[in-house]
Parts: C-alpha cells; sequence; structure tokens
C-alpha cells in the first residue's frame, strides 16, 4: 500500500476540501452520504453483520455506514495513522486499523473504497483489490467508487486539489479491468452524480441515464 501521504492532511482534510470545490458545487454532505446510501440500496434484504470503509481516511463516511447499517459492525483501514486519529472522533465505536496483517480471518459482507484508488499507485491497485476480495464473506459485495475522467468538472476540482496532486484517475473501462483480473465473480456498474445542486431537482432521473459517461462519478459493485 502506499505511504501515508494524508497524515499531514488528517486534522484539516474537510477545510481543505472545502476549499477545492466551488460553492456552487460544494454539497460535501450530500456527497458523502450519496454513496453509503447507494451502496445501502443495492444491498436491501442482505444480512450485513460487518462492513469495511477501506481507504476510510478521517472518517466522513463513518457515521452514515452507522446510520444506514445499524445492525452491523463499522469497521475503517487506511494507510493513515492520524487520519485514523480524527477517524475515532467521527464514530468512537468503529474499529480502525492501518495494518492489513492484523485482519487475521476476519471477513466482511460489505467492502466500500470511496475515491480511493486513484491515490493508489497503479502497480498497487490489483493487489489492493485482490486483498479486498479475499476479505469478503461467502456473499459479500465490494463497491469502489471513483471519479469520472470524462466529466470536465470533475477533472477541473481534480487538477486543483492538493490532496490529488501524485494521484492518477482511471476510467470506468480500467476498473472493470481491474476487477476481472482480481477474480471477482460478477459485477455491474453505473455512472452516478449528474446533476449539482442547481439541479437537484433532477436527480430523480439519474437512474436512466446510468450508461452515459457524464456523471461525476462511477462505481463498480462486485461479487467475490
Amino acid at each position: 500500500m502506499n505511504k501515508p501521504e494524508f497524515d499531514k492532511f488528517a486534522d484539516e482534510y474537510n477545510q481543505v476540501l472545502g476549499e477545492t470545490i466551488p460553492d456552487a458545487l460544494n454539497e460535501d454532505v450530500y456527497f458523502a452520504e450519496y454513496k453509503i446510501a447507494l451502496m445501502a440500496s443495492r444491498l436491501k434484504g442482505k444480512k450485513i453483520t460487518r462492513i469495511l470503509d477501506f481507504g476510510c481516511g478521517a472518517g466522513r463516511s463513518l457515521q452514515f455506514m452507522k446510520n444506514y447499517f445499524p445492525d452491523s459492525e463499522i469497521w475503517g483501514y487506511d494507510v493513515s495513522p492520524e487520519s485514523l486519529k480524527v477517524a475515532s472522533s467521527q464514530l468512537p465505536e468503529a474499529l480502525l486499523f492501518s495494518d492489513w496483517s492484523t485482519l487475521g480471518d476476519i471477513q466482511f459482507d460489505a467492502i466500500i473504497a470511496a475515491n480511493v484508488f486513484h491515490h493508489i499507485t497503479v502497480a498497487e491497485r490489483l493487489p489492493a483489490l485482490v486483498l479486498c476480495r479475499k476479505s469478503l464473506s461467502a456473499e459479500g459485495q465490494m463497491f469502489m467508487f471513483e471519479h469520472n475522467p470524462y466529466n470536465p468538472m470533475t477533472r477541473w476540482i481534480f487538477e486543483r486539489c492538493p490532496f490529488d496532486t501524485d494521484a492518477e484517475m482511471l476510467n470506468l473501462s480500467t476498473a472493470l479491468d481491474l476487477a476481472r483480473k482480481a477474480g471477482y465473480a460478477s459485477e455491474q456498474h453505473s455512472y452516478t452524480l449528474f446533476f449539482p445542486k442547481q439541479l437537484a431537482f433532477l436527480r430523480k432521473l439519474e437512474p436512466w441515464l446510468k450508461r452515459l459517461p457524464l456523471g461525476a462519478q462511477y462505481y463498480v459493485q462486485m461479487a467475490g
């Protein structure tokens, strides 16, 4: 895994992120919750005993995970120990770790990696995705959310974000190829986040636009 480069941003992650996104597009809470809500809808009816936020950073998603999966153990993994210190204040009962080797035989019914893989070097992406697959339960599901490099506003923000200086976006085709090479049994995917907050009333149309490479992000849902 990458060195813990986010240690230096741990205490000011939310502030820097807010300063990077233009006011007209800044819906920090909406974007954070959106991914968890979508995952919850895709897992509706399934028993989720244990769920992992892979690359949880400062823990922005942990409380949403608890809200949508109230009966589940919430876990968080990140290579940045300083970020985990901040994350622990977001959800004190979350089980956080930075050393994957300490996980042992623990398995998860769902794993989410929200805008994480573009921070992982190209050479390390496949091993990271394999690690996640091997840590899924028999019917476990992996969710990868990533920026869509074909969306001009996404790219504009990405190129100006201090967190993404050394990052490299991956398109949907690359993500699907990684899923196949990592040995996942099946996958489903969709583009998401088509409309900014000024056009929020149109968001109900997004399920019908999922194949258009215009959304700000996309997700890949993978079965182990």
